[in-house]
């Protein structure tokens, strides 16, 4: 039984995050994916803000989501939509813009690493399950693991609000 969340790290690449949620499973993806939802609960770090998201929820479809710390540096996430089947489960690219401080697409990072994100009903509630892979160093793995888990606290309140 899952209390509150659990972090592993199968190896040097994936990081892996379980969490149950007092919602149900629609309820849980619409906030994953919805930008005014995103908005609310995107907090990898105190204090941050998501001045700009954009979902384009289709497979192919893209995502920028656009982070603010309070020292006004800008971390934005860009990616494209792998496989879509609402409520259960999303698959996405997940990359970094160099400069994110536009409103438009911006170049990237150009390492792209993967997200596999499973919303799997359990009765009255939804066990959420983040295949984050392809790391392209430990060090970068670690740092989502700590962002990740933060903004989980963060979808948690929201979701269960």
């Amino acid at each position: 039984m899952i209390i509150n969340s659990e972090v592993q790290k199968p190896d040097d690449a994936t990081l892996v995050l379980r969490r149950m949620f007092k919602a149900p499973p629609e309820q849980a993806f619409k906030a994953w994916t919805s930008p005014e939802h995103i908005q609310q609960w995107m907090r990898p770090e105190p204090g941050m803000v998501v001045p700009f998201v954009r979902m384009d929820l289709h497979v192919g479809g893209k995502f920028r989501i656009q982070m603010k710390n309070p020292d006004g540096e800008y971390f934005t996430a860009v990616g494209e939509f792998r496989e879509v089947k609402a409520p259960e489960r999303l698959v996405y690219t997940w990359d970094w813009e160099k400069d994110g401080g536009g409103v438009e697409f911006g170049e990237v990072e150009g390492k792209p690493s993967l997200i596999t994100v499973e919303f799997l009903k359990r009765g009255e509630q939804t066990e959420f399950v983040m295949t984050h892979t392809r790391f392209a160093t430990v060090e970068s793995r670690d740092s989502h693991a700590r962002g990740w888990t933060r903004a989980m606290e963060e979808f948690a309140r929201f979701v269960e609000g």
